[in-house]
Order: structure tokens, then C-alpha cells, then sequence
């Protein structure tokens, strides 16, 4: 997921983002929407499921949850074949992170945990948590601390990095929370899908604000562009929306056909290489 970075937080400039790629869980597909209006299009993906999570690494490959199948798959940016992510016993996969050197973080949801795939290839490993119940969403901070949506457990946690254990984002009134995405400043944003709202956490004062976007039902997936946009993942609506990151400004995108989207991401630099 794009950061926000310090461009005006109150312009959204949709003409100048990268396409935006969205899993169409109802369609077994993921479809990329361009910022401009030369159409939707299709990722040549083979044999989804009810795809979820969506990630990219910084070499531009595409991961994606498949979820109906119990994998992840990953797409290479110059026209290659999918591969699946080599994982033990995964079990309703949903959120997605990778970080910069190109390490995996699942949500593997129904074993009620989250695994690392590390990028040397050296074997998954389980990220050491406490308590979760069907973790959904994935959001990884520069300092590579980890946040999880913890859905059963209405709440989110924050992973260290460097060993000090797991804690929870004081939230008030979540309700099976879903996705989520950090800015450039650190503010946290989360998908209240119980309440069909989209919650801001700053950084700073730690002080939780609804974000004004109205019509929701069941938002999932977030995504963030380089100029204030905050995208969300319409499920129930069957639509992706953008408001400013402060509110204000909704737009629904032009899509075609959107059933339950789910899991929303950015590429990396600004395009994605190759024929995707």
C-alpha cells in the first residue's frame, strides 16, 4: 500500500496516481483500474479462488491471497508465469505486507496467526503474537514494526520489531476490523467493517477520528496514493471509493462489475513494469 507522503494532504489528484489494483473476490480475479480512463483490465492470474490480501515488494512482484485455495501466489512484473509462495498449512489466507527486502507477512487466518516468508528463502516462520482470533489485515510501519487486524478480538496490535513484544492500539468501539494502512506520518487507518466506518488513529496524540465517507457497507480493503487519497474497499457496495485522507471529496471510481472487492494496493514506484 502507497504511503501518503507530504504532498497537500487536502488534494487528491487521481490524474497523477498509479493504477490501483483490486481483488474482486466474488469474480476469482484481481483487476487493475487506471487513474485514467482507458479501462479496467483483467490480471492475467490463473485459478483464483475468492482472492483477498494483495501486496507488492519492492522488485515489483504481485502477491496475492488466494484464499479459496489456501496459498498466495506471486506475479513477476516483466511478463513471467505466476508461482505459488512456497507455505506450510495455510488455512483462509487474507492480509498481505512485504517489506523492503522483499520478506512476507500472511495473515493466515484460520490458524489464528501470522507467518513470515522470509525473502532468502530460508522457511516460513510463525511472527510471535498472543490471543489472535482470524487475523485480517496487515500494515507494516518503516521501523518494520507489524499491525494485525485482529477480527474476532475487535482490535489491533502492533508487533515490535525489535523484540518488545506485541501491544494493543488503544481503539475505541471497533468492531471486526479489517484493513488497514499507514501514512507517511505514521497515522493509522483501519477499516471498522462492524460499523461501516473508516477509523484515523494519529501518531502523535494517539486520537481516533472517524473519517468522513458516507454509504459504506462492510469496508475492507485500504489503500493510500502519494497525495492525500484514501481508498476503500466498498465490499457489500460492490465498489472502490476515494475520499482525502482528512474527508471530504468522495468519489466512487469507474469500475465494471466489481462483486465483494476486498484487497486494495498501489505498485510500488508510481507504475507497475511490463504487460500488467
Amino acid at each position: 500500500m502507497g504511503p501518503a507522503d507530504a504532498a497537500s494532504a487536502g488534494d487528491v489528484r487521481p490524474q497523477s496516481r498509479p493504477p490501483l489494483y483490486v481483488s474482486d473476490y466474488g469474480n476469482n480475479r484481481v483487476v487493475r483500474l487506471p487513474s485514467d480512463s482507458s479501462g479496467q483490465r483483467t490480471v492475467p492470474l490463473d485459478g483464483l479462488v475468492r482472492p483477498t490480501g494483495l501486496a507488492w515488494d519492492g522488485a515489483g512482484d504481485l502477491y496475492v491471497s488466494d484464499t479459496g485455495n489456501n496459498r498466495v501466489v506471486k506475479l513477476p512484473p516483466r511478463g513471467g508465469d505466476q508461482s505459488t509462495v512456497p507455505t506450510t498449512d495455510l488455512s483462509r489466507p487474507l492480509g498481505l505486507a512485504a517489506d523492503a527486502v522483499g520478506n512476507l507477512y500472511i495473515a493466515d487466518s484460520f490458524n489464528d496467526r501470522v507467518v513470515k516468508v522470509p525473502a532468502d528463502g530460508s522457511g516460513q516462520t510463525t511472527v510471535p503474537t498472543t490471543g489472535l482470533l482470524h487475523p485480517w489485515g496487515l500494515a507494516l510501519a518503516p521501523d518494520g514494526d507489524l499491525y494485525i487486524s485482529d477480527f474476532v478480538n475487535d482490535r489491533i496490535v502492533r508487533v515490535s520489531a525489535h523484540g518488545s513484544g506485541q501491544t494493543t492500539v488503544p481503539t475505541v468501539g471497533l468492531s471486526q476490523p479489517t484493513g488497514l494502512a499507514l501514512n507517511a506520518a505514521g497515522d493509522l487507518f483501519i477499516s471498522d467493517s462492524g460499523n461501516n466506518r473508516v477509523v484515523r488513529v494519529s501518531a502523535g496524540s494517539g486520537r481516533q477520528r472517524t473519517v468522513p465517507v458516507t454509504g459504506l457497507s462492510d469496508p475492507l480493503g485500504l489503500a493510500l496514493d502519494c497525495h492525500g487519497g484514501l481508498y476503500v474497499a466498498d465490499g457489500f457496495n460492490n465498489r472502490v471509493v476515494r475520499v482525502r485522507e482528512t474527508g471530504g471529496g468522495q468519489v466512487t471510481l469507474p469500475s465494471t462489475g466489481l462483486n465483494t472487492p476486498t484487497g486494495l494496493a498501489f505498485p510500488p514506484t508510481g507504475g507497475r513494469p511490463g504487460r500488467y
